[in-house]
């Protein structure tokens, strides 16, 4: 076991197992961009940089200037889109690591075509196209005036992308909606070309409309949770059932810091919230809100100890949660607990976390801070 009172486990073999998968779902000359946004969706950006290079992945996508220098330190030769904002004040970075940059606006053109030629270089943009759903992007009616800005910044800029996101693509009940969204896509894009510009990448596909809808694929992908072999809802799933798997990367493990028998009567943690209708014994669990494991699964969630379901009593504290083992024999201090992940015949899963606190699956490994040490096994 790895020498931590907590640990997350990422698993090699899953990893590479859901890269040929989704790969098997695209076209030839598709490329596959791995998200690894907000710390790789919880499961720590250099681990899974470090399998998706392994699997052959070399395009990768993050929400920030940071994200991405972190990246290309581990990834020198891949090509990594910076998918969120960054500050003009740190366009220096995006020419020095030859990142491509999303921009949506004329200012920020004009600042990092300026930024280019201070240094000597040129910058690799990716406009985003709003579509409908209206986050950040290039309004439609904008669109042609952005280009001219592109254009008359040609010595500076090469618009290497274009990008947009679907709003609603793992609901099945709006695949109108999604379609309508991949037509402007297409409609707009064609406006790129005959404005004379040839972009590389054209990518609005996410992880649910990767899997269901080819004609979204265009030159690339953008793989967010389905590459840590989680499902982008249910719906999903079900419609694939059959024809394809995926196998969940993370394991989130900690281990017993403390074993001990509550009487009768007796409350457990704060606010004496929990008070037992019957002798206990308890487990002391060195994992708390702090670490990411929200008071919100307070006498809602479970962990598993020698493949044996536990419940968790009482308030969650900042730093340790307790749970319920009367029904476990033979368990002892140091004993490792799964909070995430199989042990034996029973598993707690992302989505179980999600359903105790009423949110989606992406917030969960989210969650799970950063301090918490990631393994590859």
């Amino acid at each position: 076991m790895f020498p931590a009172k907590s640990w997350v486990e990422i698993s090699r073999t899953a990893y590479a197992s859901n890269v040929r998968t989704i790969e098997s779902r695209l076209g030839e000359g598709v490329a596959l961009c791995a998200v690894v946004k907000a710390n790789a969706y919880g499961h720590d950006t250099i681990s899974t940089v470090t399998l998706a290079q392994e699997a052959g992945v070399n395009h990768f996508g993050v929400d920030s200037i940071d994200e991405a220098i972190e990246v290309r330190k581990r990834a020198p030769e891949s090509t990594i889109f910076v998918l969120g904002y960054t500050v003009p004040q740190r366009f220096r970075d995006v020419i020095v690591h030859n990142l491509v940059q999303t921009l949506y606006t004329s200012e920020s053109i004009a600042a990092l075509a300026q930024e280019a030629r201070r240094q000597q270089g040129r910058a690799l943009v990716n406009i985003k196209l709003e579509t409908g759903t209206n986050r950040q992007g290039v309004l439609p009616s904008n669109l042609k005036s952005i280009l001219a800005d592109i254009e008359r910044n040609a010595d500076a800029i090469d618009l290497t992308s274009i990008s947009s996101h679907f709003s609603s693509s793992e609901d099945l009940s709006k695949q109108p909606i999604t379609h309508e969204q991949n037509q402007r896509f297409v409609q707009l894009t064609n406006v790129v070309e005959r404005f004379g510009f040839t972009p590389r990448y054209k990518h609005i596909s996410c992880s649910a409309s990767a899997l269901l809808y080819p004609e979204t694929h265009h030159t690339m992908v953008r793989a967010g949770l389905t590459q840590f072999g989680l499902w982008p809802s249910e719906a999903v799933r079900k419609s694939l059932l059959g024809q394809m798997e995926l196998a969940p990367v993370l394991t989130w493990k900690a281990r017993i810091a403390q074993i001990k028998d509550v009487p009768t009567g007796e409350p457990v943690g704060y606010g004496q919230s929990f008070i037992g209708d019957r002798p206990l014994r308890i487990a002391i669990i060195p994992i708390g809100y702090y670490d990411g494991y929200t008071r919100l699964f307070k006498d809602k969630a479970h962990m598993l100890i020698k493949g044996q379901k536990c419940r968790v009593i009482g308030n969650i504290c900042m730093n340790m949660c307790m749970i319920d083992i009367s029904a476990v024999p033979n368990v002892h201090q140091g004993d490792p607990v799964t909070l995430i992940g199989r042990d034996g015949h029973n598993q707690i899963s992302v989505e179980d976390l999600a359903q105790w606190m009423g949110t989606v699956n992406y917030e969960i490994p989210t969650m799970i801070k950063a301090h918490i040490p990631r393994v590859i096994v």
